[in-house]
């Protein structure tokens, strides 16, 4: 079983969205949060494409019709997922 290489941290309105999710879901999305966790190196992950504009320095990871944005901190190997919601809200 491959190491967690990034620790994954999720924003508090993150938590609180995912805890409204259908078990299902919610649980689709932390199965792709601990794949990208175990990524060496997160931005080559399938789906991962970064955002411009006053979003730039962020990334969006996508699971089905749900958005995730996120920042990624080298130094200390961290994955910040300040939001989770559907595709029309994610931005």
């Amino acid at each position: 079983m491959p190491k967690k290489n990034w620790r994954v941290e999720l924003s508090k309105d993150a938590i609180k969205y995912l805890k409204k999710l259908d078990k299902s879901t919610s649980q689709r999305i932390l199965d792709s949060l601990e794949k990208l966790g175990k990524a060496e190196n997160p931005l080559l992950y399938k789906d991962i494409r970064p955002l411009a504009g006053k979003l730039k320095g962020f990334y969006r990871i996508r699971v089905g019709t749900f958005r995730m944005i996120f920042e990624l901190d080298n130094i200390k190997k961290r994955i910040g997922v300040h939001v989770i919601a559907p595709r029309g809200n994610a931005y």
